[in-house]
């Protein structure tokens, strides 16, 4: 994994995170639901090799449970330095900022009596480490309920765009820290939610497409800093795939474009062999911007125009071309 720089774990030291206590009720009494239960539904990838409980490392995996009660724990170990958003009822909470080892974490309390959902969702991206989910405790007499079934999946692949880089700052001369990232507010997390889509978020900031710090490199994996950990793709089948990658690689000068058409063809052929019935969505990000002598954004968009128009005319008609336009700073940028 990579290093750490030390502003960025002296930041999460100095956070403020939720005091940890126990619920109300007499703990003999509470509600014990553990990682593997069946009322827990996970979105994301999670490695489920250690039977204590799952792990997840990219960003806005999520850990959802639909209960009847009033207050709810959940325990979590990490290395120390991710956040994690939580969402009571459909609308977000506190962060949680993880401290290092095993910790019980307080989610919500005086809920009223009825049912209730909350997911955590993990705001940090994967080189803050991986966080493992040790389950939830509910009040006295609270009961977990069966999850709603999932009837649709989206999954983004992408950079600090797609993990909400620096979302939650002041301003852009704020310099970043773990606190101000939020992949679960990023526009992939905001659209499933909008749908009401199971999501996966596949990114990593400052990847690319080709030649060099790719993305594809490490799509295979469940946990992306582990080579080893390789992803079952018959697990999880999404309906929609948004590839946003682009920005990285037109920043400083256009790459090869031959070479790097083919790559994003080859990393296409690739999703293709996982998920043949998918909607592909290939974008051009907001942050590129033409110059008077580097049109970067114009050869990007004219890059992938060129790659959608290939596949269709092999025959795939669910490829598509997707623009996000071009951000104005005058509405703030991260």
């Amino acid at each position: 994994m990579p290093s750490i720089p030390r502003l960025l774990v002296l930041a999460v030291l100095l956070a403020p995170c939720i005091p940890h206590r126990a619920l109300a009720a007499d703990p003999a009494a509470q509600v014990q639901v553990a990682p593997y239960d069946a009322p827990i539904r996970y979105s994301g990838r999670w490695d489920t090799a250690d039977k204590t409980g799952p792990r997840c490392e990219w960003p806005a995996c999520m850990v959802t449970l639909k209960f009847t009660g009033t207050a709810i724990n959940a325990r979590l170990s990490d290395p120390g330095h991710n956040f994690w958003q939580v969402f009571v009822d459909g609308k977000p909470a506190a962060k949680l900022a993880l401290q290092s080892g095993a910790h019980d974490y307080p989610i919500v309390s005086g809920l009223a009596p009825g049912e209730h959902i909350v997911t955590l969702a993990k705001a940090t991206e994967s080189f803050f480490g991986p966080t493992q989910f040790l389950g939830f405790t509910l009040d006295a007499g609270a009961k977990p309920l069966a999850p709603a079934p999932v009837t649709r999946r989206i999954e983004v692949i992408g950079d600090s765009i797609s993990c909400g880089y620096g979302l939650e700052a002041a301003n852009q001369r704020e310099h970043f820290s773990p606190g101000t990232e939020n992949a679960a507010d990023a526009y992939g997390a905001l659209a499933a939610r909008k749908l009401d889509a199971d999501y996966a978020c596949l990114a990593w900031s400052g990847r690319k497409m080709w030649p060099d710090n790719t993305l594809p490199e490490i799509y295979d994996r469940t946990i992306p800093t582990e080579p080893a950990s390789k992803w079952d793709f018959s697990s999880w089948t999404p309906d929609a795939i948004i590839i946003n990658l682009s920005t990285n690689d037109f920043g400083k000068a256009d790459p090869d474009e031959a070479q790097w058409t083919a790559a994003y063809r080859r990393f296409i052929a690739l999703l293709r062999t996982h998920y043949p019935n998918a909607q592909i969505y290939c974008c051009t990000g907001p942050m590129l911007g033409d110059g008077a002598t580097r049109k970067p954004r114009a050869d990007a968009v004219r890059y992938v125009q060129e790659i959608v128009a290939t596949e269709n005319t092999a025959g795939d008609a669910k490829i598509h071309f997707l623009d996000f336009g071009q951000q104005d700073s005058a509405n703030g940028i991260g």
